[in-house]
């Protein structure tokens, strides 16, 4: 998956952190996904915030957004 791609859509920026605990709910639910902004984060660290984004294939984008949603909810 390419950044790139035509039908790659982005489902979530903030921080890294939770950046990557969503996409290992993504991945768990069988979602392939990237994480795209890391090398501003390495440059300008928290200078600027929500740089970090996950994306998904525009398919899958609806079942990922439901899955952070549901990963949301669990863990309030």
């Amino acid at each position: 998956m390419t950044h790139d791609e035509p039908d790659i859509v982005k489902v979530y920026s903030g921080p890294l952190v939770t950046v990557e605990l969503y996409q290992q709910a993504l991945q768990e639910a069988g979602i392939e996904s990237k994480v795209v902004g890391l090398s501003l984060t390495a440059s300008f660290g928290s200078a600027l915030p929500d740089t970090v984004e996950l994306l998904v294939k525009s398919e899958d984008a609806e079942k990922a957004k439901a899955v952070i949603e549901q990963y949301e909810n669990e863990t309030k």
